[in-house]
């Protein structure tokens, strides 16, 4: 597996809001994207060669599954690009780390996400970027 750079970390937040809010007016980074599905809310922001994804789940138990009990916030996740996820899923099927779920599509990239108990209690995603 070749792994090309760090693609983001993502940061489940309890307020997107309060969140965006000292990442833009207090660290002065711009937001880039938004996204918006029906479980959750996330924005990403551009910090050199990484972004950072601030996530916001809606989903009253995936909240629960995913922040914790009482927690304002926890990195959730560390998400690298690869040339290939065909060559990073035979990579981790070697190394014995499992996947939670088959790959998934979005316009910019397909990817997947370690089952963290296989992966060191860290949840890994693994994401190839369509090509511009």
């Amino acid at each position: 597996m070749k792994i090309k750079r760090i693609d983001h970390v993502g940061v489940i937040v309890a307020s997107l809001a309060r969140s965006q809010s000292l990442i833009t007016e207090g660290f002065g980074l711009e937001p880039i994207r938004h996204v918006k599905r029906a479980e959750l809310m996330s924005t990403f922001f551009q910090c050199g060669g990484a972004d950072v994804e601030m996530i916001e789940v809606i989903d009253p138990e995936m909240r629960q599954q995913r922040l914790g009990e009482g927690r304002e916030a926890c990195v959730e996740h560390i998400a690298f690009e690869v040339e290939s996820l065909d060559d990073a899923l035979a990579a981790l099927e070697g190394l014995g780390v499992k996947t939670s779920g088959p790959p998934q599509t979005s316009p910019a990239f397909t990817s997947v996400w370690t089952d963290p108990a296989t992966s060191g209690g860290v949840i890994y995603q693994f994401l190839e970027r369509r090509s511009s």
